[in-house]
């Protein structure tokens, strides 16, 4: 048989053989999620669900959001790759629920609450958890599995909170009762249990070293499983400060002064367990450089640098992408960074956004008129206003209630801006407020020029004076 002949019989032989394959293989397995239920009292409002991209730098992505409709009916679906805990802001509550790869879920929200004034008033609080019910669950899916381990382990802990010594006393007991009370073999729920028992052995008198040779040495790293990355938290808190006691201004002057990342695991080496340990010891850098990026005693550009150059030593992507989102939420509120936009409400829902106030330099303040400092600083604010206002313009940011700004702007009648947080309640967030007052100060082009400035009462004029003429703008 001619070369010819047998190259055309192979072709048609192999032809045939991936259609045969292409047949019988199965369909790709679908992994979108499907989010539903029925939850009259949310009608109009709109639901947003979101994941930790990493749990390290606690950045949030968008998993779906939905608006519900006049009957309270919603759904909203997306795809995932590998199960998740997701959560959602509903007033007072947090919710969460952990979902998994091709799967539907009909939801059964907490009926519809508003915060309380004393909740709304604290930028810290950031809702009471609450596993949200899953109306079509049965008696082997995770988050029946995950809610019956963990009511077992809040009433055991709640039990004993103020009495640790008499928990430790019985604490082989109480972990063997939490090892084998509730059980699956699901991998998720058993990676969930294992390092929640984990954390409770720390309070409980297990040396942290002995912890970490159990359950971190040579076990792979759970990055979506909440317990897990709880007990690293926990397990590896201050670990920068712990080799500043070790090895003195040697750290700080591998960070601050080489800015070198080789240099920096080198040191973290000389840990025993980390030394055999590569992706752990990666982990446990980065968790150390986010812990530190605003610790006055390191420089952020230092730290900055270090992260940026950290794909250069490292081939594990989900690592490479956490040294990313650390940058980038740090980087937001640099000086010469971008001040994060908004588009408030004035007191006469007259819509005010940043770029309303391209060309003009920017004192941006968030307040409440019930926090006393920022009463104070209101008539501080009056006259630095009125003395410069062709300097700048005083901006307020308001989280009482809309009527309660609107009284108060009214009553008053100060020369500067309030504007209400209502409709983008992200603001609070986008800013890192965590305590009121709080202040920035912005550039013309929108850009934060001191980031965060003095409070009016701590000299901020002398401020704004020395970087308005090294702007050249006095």
């Amino acid at each position: 048989m001619s070369t010819t002949v047998n190259r055309i019989l192979t072709r048609l032989f192999l032809l045939h053989l991936f259609a045969a394959v292409a047949f019988t293989s199965p369909a790709a397995k679908d992994t979108t999620v499907l989010l539903e239920g029925r939850a009259p009292s949310y009608a109009q409002s709109t639901i947003t669900f979101y994941q930790y991209s990493d749990y390290i730098s606690q950045d949030t992505s968008r998993l779906c959001q939905v608006t519900v409709d006049q009957q309270g009916s919603f759904s909203c679906s997306f795809p995932l790759e590998h199960t998740i805990k997701a959560f959602t802001d509903l007033g007072p509550y947090k919710g969460f629920v952990f979902l998994e790869p091709g799967k539907q879920y009909q939801l059964s929200l907490p009926p519809r609450e508003e915060k309380t004034q004393a909740q709304k008033l604290n930028p810290f609080f950031e809702g009471i958890p609450v596993h949200i019910g899953i109306k079509n669950t049965t008696p082997n899916e995770l988050n029946y599995k995950i809610n019956q381990f963990s009511s077992l382990y809040n009433r055991i802990v709640n039990e004993n909170v103020n009495n640790i010594k008499n928990l430790a006393q019985k604490r082989d007991s109480v972990l063997r009762l939490l090892d084998t009370m509730v059980r699956a073999e699901h991998p998720f729920f058993k990676a969930f249990k294992r390092y929640k028992i984990a954390g409770l052995k720390l309070p409980l008198g297990f040396p942290a070293e002995k912890i970490k040779a159990t359950y971190l040495n040579g076990e792979p790293i759970h990055y979506d499983n909440p317990a897990y990355m709880d007990l690293f938290s926990t397990l590896y808190e201050g670990y920068f400060q712990d080799l500043f006691s070790s090895h003195g201004n040697k750290l700080y002057g591998i960070i601050n002064g080489k800015q070198s990342y080789t240099l920096l695991d080198s040191l973290c080496r000389q840990d025993t367990l980390l030394a055999g340990n590569p992706g752990l010891r990666e982990l446990v850098i980065l968790n150390g450089l986010n812990s530190v990026y605003h610790d006055e005693r390191f420089n952020p550009r230092a730290i900055d640098h270090l992260l940026e150059a950290f794909s250069q030593h490292s081939g594990n992507s989900r690592h490479i992408q956490i040294a990313h989102n650390i940058r980038q939420n740090n980087q937001v509120l640099m000086p010469g960074q971008q001040a994060p936009d908004f588009c408030l409400y004035d007191p006469d829902s007259n819509q005010v956004c940043l770029k309303d106030f391209k060309g003009q330099y920017i004192y941006l303040g968030f307040c409440n008129s019930k926090n006393y400092s920022c009463i104070r600083d209101y008539q501080i604010l009056k006259n630095l206003q009125d003395k410069h206002k062709k300097h700048f313009q005083v901006v307020i940011i308001s989280n009482n209630s809309f009527d309660a700004m609107a009284r108060y702007a009214e009553h008053h009648d100060y020369p500067f801006i309030f504007l209400h947080y209502g409709n983008q309640k992200e603001v609070l967030r986008d800013y890192r407020i965590r305590a009121m007052p709080t202040y920035y100060f912005i550039d013309p082009e929108g850009r934060l020029s001191i980031s965060p400035a003095a409070p009016p009462s701590e000299n901020a004029e002398e401020q704004i004076y020395r970087r308005m003429k090294s702007d050249g703008a006095l």
